[in-house]
């Protein structure tokens, strides 16, 4: 009896942790935004508008400040056992990426329905804040930031650090958790979706491959293919009609692949059962991760209704 009760307060502080680890990234990542601009609106206030000035300041809060607050934060918790590293064929890897980026596509296309219920009844548009920041910014600046460096922070940290410490208590719960970790992360509904279904296949290849090098080149392609080429291409009918083209091709064959995969998914146990009763209230019902949620979804909120 007292040893299962030390196992799930261990199991529940844990997973506190990493949603405290999570809360105290979005919070630090905020307020490090606003202190730089408001520092910069007083030199010049044209700062704000432009594309590499937004970049640079994801870069600073983000890469420089965020990111090594949330490491520091999840250091104390173990490691999961490590798995022998699997090489995925080049086919093996265009089989996930167009798997993924159907998902994308899929889940794409159900937020925009989302969104536009929610803009009716507010009687005007829901702003995408992805789409504020690619507008204003020029190609160079979204394919370093956009296109390279966040893929592969964003990897680490949730597909690396996260994941591996979460893989001891079996697949399937550190997939989940790491996904709906990545999709609250974006504090926006314009991306929460599609980046929770993302998130769930960057973290089976990294599990069945036990390496992040693979959703790294997955992160890089899906956010180059949007970002990227499909903005440059709404400058041309032509381009648009071809990219338009290619993209179903991609959404069928993944749709395809994705139905033939899917039985053949498997998930390995952790070191660390939790008892199926007991899943729910051990892994998000905790002060970590509902204070998470709360400013998440707080932001997510004020971002939808704004």
């Amino acid at each position: 009896m007292n040893s299962e009760l030390k196992t799930n307060v261990n199991v529940k502080s844990v997973f506190s942790r990493v949603g405290l680890a999570a809360a105290v990234l979005g919070v630090v990542v905020n307020l490090a935004q606003m202190i730089i601009i408001t520092i910069f609106n007083k030199v010049n206030p044209v700062f704000e508008t432009n594309g590499w000035f937004r970049y640079l300041l994801i870069a600073v809060s983000f890469y420089l400040i965020g990111f090594p607050i949330c490491c520091l934060i999840l250091k104390s918790i173990p490691d999961g056992q490590k798995r022998e590293e699997e090489n995925l064929t080049f086919g093996g890897f265009i089989k996930f990426f167009l798997i993924s980026y159907f998902i994308m596509v899929l889940l794409n296309l159900f937020t925009t329905g989302f969104l536009w219920i929610v803009g009716n009844f507010k009687e005007a548009d829901v702003v995408n804040p992805l789409e504020s920041v690619l507008s204003n910014s020029s190609i160079w600046a979204t394919i370093i930031f956009a296109g390279i460096l966040s893929p592969i922070i964003e990897e680490v940290l949730f597909r690396g650090v996260m994941l591996n410490k979460l893989r001891t208590y079996g697949d399937k719960i550190a997939i989940i958790t790491t996904a709906l970790l990545f999709g609250l992360f974006h504090e926006n509904f314009s991306q929460f979706f599609y980046a929770v279904g993302l998130g769930m296949i960057f973290a089976y290849v990294t599990l069945k491959t036990g390496t992040i090098k693979y959703s790294i080149g997955l992160h890089i392609m899906i956010n180059m293919m949007g970002s990227v080429i499909g903005t440059q291409v709404l400058n041309s009918t032509i381009a648009t009609m071809i990219f338009g083209i290619v993209v179903w091709v991609f959404v069928i064959a993944g749709l395809i692949l994705f139905i033939k995969d899917f039985k053949k998914t498997s998930l390995l146990p952790g070191e660390v059962t939790i008892e199926k009763g007991h899943i729910l209230s051990e892994t998000w019902l905790n002060v970590g991760m509902i204070i998470n949620l709360i400013i998440s979804l707080a932001l997510m909120i004020y971002v939808l209704i704004a």
